[in-house]
């Protein structure tokens, strides 16, 4: 099916919503209203990738003296392929979670994949940006270890297009060289 890049757009803004609604609700008593939320996002995204979002069940919750209320990550482009293992694919290059700063002083830190499954818009990967050890720098991308093994994120497939959102910080090096980039 022919999707608009308005379609991926609108799903991973709610992904991210969704995101940010878990973590707060982490922090908060109501343990029920927590996995469902928590239900709720990982059902946005294909089942081996659960735990690679970084959020989990709980069987018990501790309450934070000084709740945050989170804040959805930054989404700075989204950009197609054609994979020839999942066909139309989009990857939504984004913020850290609960980003602290305005768009254009924030980094590219996360690139979520995007495919439809079952008729319905999945995340099926993620790309962190990898780091060195010794000096922090950006070395480029990395695949999650709860991608599935026939997504290799270095093949992600023919570039379609770029919509392009928001600058990124550039005192990283990475970020802006990676949002200018037609890929």
């Amino acid at each position: 099916m022919n999707y608009s890049i308005e379609n991926i757009k609108e799903f991973i803004l709610k992904f991210l919503d969704k995101e940010a609604e878990c973590w707060t609700k982490r922090q908060l008593i109501d343990l029920d209203d927590y996995n469902q939320s928590i239900k709720a996002l990982y059902a946005m995204a294909i089942d081996d990738l659960d735990e690679g979002l970084g959020i989990y069940y709980k069987k018990e919750l501790v309450l934070d003296d000084n709740p945050v209320t989170y804040k959805p990550r930054h989404l700075f482009k989204l950009s197609s392929y054609q994979n020839k293992i999942y066909g139309d694919i989009w990857v939504a290059y984004v913020s850290i979670t609960n980003p602290r700063n305005e768009i254009n002083t924030s980094r590219i830190v996360d690139g979520f994949i995007i495919s439809e499954i079952d008729n319905e818009f999945k995340i099926i990967g993620i790309m962190e940006v990898k780091l060195s050890r010794s000096t922090m720098a950006v070395m480029g991308w990395t695949g999650s270890v709860y991608n599935p093994s026939d997504l290799d994120i270095k093949k992600l497939g023919k570039f379609v297009a770029t919509e392009r959102y928001s600058e990124p910080n550039s005192q990283d090096n990475f970020s802006l060289k990676e949002y200018l980039k037609d890929k």
